[in-house]
């Protein structure tokens, strides 16, 4: 069957020639998602621009969704295919291939209409990473980077940006915080990763912005936008030609993992972390593709 693609930057919709105008689907069967490990054909002349970061690709992703909606054009009503209460209740879709692709539908049938975008609120992105320690070498870690944050409304604990680390499906603590040395372990609570010295009181500045409310997720873009209370992103269909009935949401992680290797151990740890000259790093959020088939 025939598939039609069109690529965007997970933050900012592109132009294409010749899909100028927005088309609605009359159609959609089914709604999946999927996360791609490999370099996407578009990114391919950006991956060999010279860097001086080391770039990486996570063993395994996962992505929390707190809702996701089909936006109706020409009177149809939007249709909501699942809408979480909170952070605890979140559809977390777990991959470690690229031929994985997780329903987003949640036994409802999606009424025949025109639908011309797909609204998605995201919680967190996870991703499986090496770390490496002092005393024990290179650990793969799972690393959780909030995009939403369940303090303002949910009475929870985390702010867009938070990073922390996940070990057998239990948050054990923050990191890039206060006492990271030697080993990248995790702190907790909150207050005394991103306090003074642990003080919960005097609080640390993450690019301008107060740590009370953000974490130090590096990416510069996310940062100077960060959402309270949730991450939303809208995509609108440019669909040329809208023969298909399935949406595939495809998030490319490849190379998504970059930092500065001052320690060249091939590895981001606390011997990479240098006060006096603040070492540079950052998860990039996907590039995402849709595709019709």
């Amino acid at each position: 069957m025939k598939k039609y693609v069109v690529v965007l930057s997970f933050l900012t919709m592109l132009s294409f020639i010749g899909c100028t105008d927005t088309v609605s689907l009359k159609k959609i069967e089914d709604v999946g998602l999927k996360v791609s490990f490999n370099a996407a054909k578009s990114s391919v002349n950006r991956q060999k621009v010279a860097s001086a970061m080391t770039y990486q690709t996570p063993e395994s992703y996962n992505v929390a969704l707190k809702s996701v909606t089909l936006k109706g054009a020409n009177s149809t009503n939007d249709v909501i295919l699942f809408n979480s209460f909170n952070l605890a209740s979140s559809l977390v879709f777990d991959f470690m291939d690229n031929t994985t692709v997780h329903s987003l539908l949640t036994n409802q049938t999606i009424p025949d209409g025109d639908y011309n975008g797909i609204e998605l609120e995201i919680y967190y992105l996870q991703m499986n990473l090496p770390i490496a320690t002092t005393q024990r070498g290179i650990e793969r870690r799972n690393i959780r980077i909030y995009l939403s944050d369940d303090a303002e409304n949910e009475g929870g604990l985390h702010q867009p940006g938070d990073m922390t680390q996940i070990n057998d499906n239990v948050e054990i603590g923050w990191l890039l915080g206060e006492g990271q040395m030697p080993n990248m372990d995790p702190v907790t609570p909150r207050a005394s990763a991103y306090t003074f010295a642990g003080n919960g009181t005097n609080w640390y500045d993450f690019a301008g912005k107060n740590a009370q409310n953000y974490g130090p997720f590096g990416d510069v873009e996310f940062m100077s936008n960060a959402p309270h209370p949730i991450y939303k992103t809208m995509v609108d269909f440019k669909f040329v030609d809208n023969n298909g009935t399935k949406l595939i949401i495809d998030f490319n992680v490849n190379n998504c993992w970059r930092f500065e290797d001052k320690s060249g151990d091939g590895a981001f740890g606390a011997a990479d972390l240098d006060q006096n000259n603040p070492t540079k790093w950052e998860m990039v959020l996907p590039a995402m593709t849709i595709t019709l088939q």
